[in-house]
């Protein structure tokens, strides 16, 4: 029964930290102290200790030698890749459900539209914004039939979830966001499997070229101001690695 007990805690506090990462309340870079956390979600060290380690098994956090877990980090080169991962998973997908769909998955496709035709266009409806974003991708998964292509889909919909945030950044690209899942809708129904496929295709190609550019243009950034500081000696490292460890970005 303890241990019963202990695995319920490990899988409600490992569910909570995932949210905490995937919403950018723990953002990327960031460092994950063990007693902070324990003091943040009211349980001990332990718990926190085997989730992180269920956590760094997913991509979602690092864990690097000697000095802790982290929250990941992704470059340019590193998101490019992960969408073109993501296309290939999407487009078998879409094109598996537009044969394998039942009646009860185009019902929940059509009530998730419904409710996300329905969100006010207001800062404070974000976070649901990309949620129901990321539920439509999911049914897509399940749809599909293929429950090995659903958990690959999943696994990498959970470290593009903090990405999402920024492809549905404005109240236009929700508009067109909503315009072309309704547009997919109707493809999966009518069963046309091209027409989804390309739909998919051209979907993930823009999020994937607009993602690009804000990751290279952080980058470019951050190596201009690191090229204008005096290089420095070995304390001044010391103090860098300790302010990265603090800080994280937003993605």
């Amino acid at each position: 029964m303890a241990n019963d007990h202990s695995e319920l805690v490990i899988d409600d506090v490992y569910a909570r930290l995932r949210e905490m990462v995937l919403m950018n309340v723990l953002h990327a870079g960031q460092k994950l102290v063990d007693r902070e956390l324990a003091e943040q979600l009211g349980v001990s060290r332990t718990p926190i200790r085997e989730a992180l380690g269920r956590l760094a098994m997913t991509g979602l956090v690092d864990k690097r030698a000697r000095r802790g877990y982290y929250v990941s980090k992704f470059s340019a080169e590193q998101v490019s890749d992960l969408y073109e991962f993501r296309k290939m998973l999407e487009i078998n997908a879409v094109t598996l459900a537009t044969r394998n769909a039942q009646p009860s998955h185009l019902d929940e496709f059509a009530r998730i539209l419904g409710e996300l035709k329905e969100l006010p266009p207001d800062p404070r409806h974000h976070a649901r914004a990309v949620r129901l974003d990321l539920d439509i991708h999911e049914l897509i998964g399940r749809a599909s039939g293929n429950a090995s292509l659903h958990q690959a889909m999943q696994n990498v919909l959970d470290k593009v979830m903090r990405f999402i945030s920024v492809e549905i950044a404005d109240r236009a690209a929700l508009a067109a966001a909503y315009n072309e899942h309704l547009a997919l809708f109707n493809l999966i129904r009518e069963k046309n499997a091209a027409g989804a496929a390309e739909l998919i295709r051209a979907h993930v190609d823009t999020a994937q070229r607009s993602l690009v550019q804000v990751f290279q243009a952080r980058e470019e950034l951050r190596n201009s101001v690191m090229a204008t500081r005096p290089s420095g000696s070995g304390h001044t490292k010391r103090r860098k690695i300790h302010a990265e460890d603090q800080q994280g970005g937003s993605l």
